[in-house]
């Protein structure tokens, strides 16, 4: 009896849960237009740091408890146990990366043995990467997978060998390193002199059977630009970063269009995509919380009272309802969630 009542008295006394704390000041969205960040479900949050700090550079910045606000947000009941971590890489103000462990509710991969041409959800995130060779097999060492081994192939004026990283929650990165033409390898948050490194995100890819519904949301409704597009087979013998087989991948094509707001600055784009010919499963339903993968992307706007009028004006539909929250490394904002036509998730904030 008297331990039972020292257990309690433990419990009751014990310190409260606090929401994720940060060792950096809260980060400015202000010029930062596409995406700022990339929410990822995972089933084992010490594991995921990891591997994006020791494979990919990046810092851990913000670590704690989801708030109950953020659970309510995502449609999952209030008072569910959420961890995250945030990470970012050194020097920049983009592309970070949240990580979040949900406990205590039922999960399911949201794109569950998914190959490439499957739909639903958001495929894949892009991020530059020194020596994809080096970074595969370090990837690879902790159990991740891929749909083909690097692979080198030229679209448009652009060479990289390139590899999709498939890892433990279903997440998938597409992990570029850039041949030719040479680039700013800072801009992305890459440091050179390191083989095991990533950029920081710098585009995302959503697939879908028909890629209309997408191109309407991205270019009428959000009014944002295609920065790069088309229609795209590849060239003989057929290898390709989709593991699509050779003859299939040179007969059939791929329709895609990456999006961003401003008209010059690519990064954070959202890239709507439709493999032709290839029917695959269709894993809509399952792309919302507490569901593993790539999970959210998450843009910021100047003035949210002003988007979500414009966004409903122009046939937008909001699935999430605006809320004021504490979001860190931002501070309070003013945040909304949308379901893209494949079902991914998309949140738009404003910083208060």
């Amino acid at each position: 009896m008297l331990r039972r009542f020292c257990l309690i008295a433990l419990v009751a006394l014990a310190p409260k849960l606090v929401l994720a704390a940060c060792t950096i000041p809260p980060v400015a969205t202000k010029g930062v237009t596409g995406f700022q960040e990339v929410v990822i479900s995972v089933g084992h949050l010490e594991g995921a740091i990891s591997t994006w700090r020791d494979v990919g550079g990046f810092d851990v910045v913000c670590q704690g408890k989801v708030s109950d606000d953020v659970a309510i947000l995502w449609g999952v009941p209030k008072g569910t146990d959420i961890d995250e971590a945030v990470l970012k890489k050194p020097g920049l103000g983009r592309g970070l990366v949240r990580l979040v462990q949900f406990h205590g509710l039922p999960q399911v991969q949201i794109r569950s043995a998914a190959m490439p041409w499957d739909t639903g959800g958001i495929f894949d995130i892009y991020m530059y990467v020194n020596d994809v060779h080096a970074v595969f097999a370090a990837l690879r060492a902790r159990g991740w997978q891929s749909y083909n081994d690097p692979v080198t192939y030229t679209l448009g004026v652009t060479t990289v060998t390139e590899v999709i990283a498939r890892g433990p929650n279903g997440e998938a990165l597409c992990l570029m390193q850039r041949d030719a033409p040479a680039y700013n390898k800072a801009d992305h948050g890459l440091d050179a002199t390191k083989p095991l490194n990533f950029g920081a995100p710098f585009n995302a890819a959503m697939v879908s059977k028909d890629i209309a519904p997408a191109e309407h949301l991205f270019a009428d409704i959000l009014g944002w630009k295609m920065h790069i597009g088309g229609d795209s087979k590849s060239q003989a013998p057929g290898d390709n970063p989709l593991g699509i087989p050779k003859n299939i991948a040179m007969s059939t094509s791929r329709k895609f269009g990456a999006y961003a707001p401003h008209p010059t600055d690519r990064n954070g784009s959202i890239q709507a995509m439709a493999n032709i010919g290839l029917d695959g499963r269709d894993f809509s339903d399952q792309a919302h919380a507490p569901n593993l993968g790539n999970l959210v992307l998450r843009v910021p706007v100047p003035d949210m009272k002003s988007f979500a009028a414009d966004f409903t004006k122009k046939g937008g539909v909001i699935s999430a309802p605006a809320r004021t929250l504490d979001l860190p490394p931002y501070g309070k904002v003013d945040i909304l969630g949308v379901t893209a036509p494949n079902g991914a998730r998309l949140e738009f904030f404003a910083k208060k």
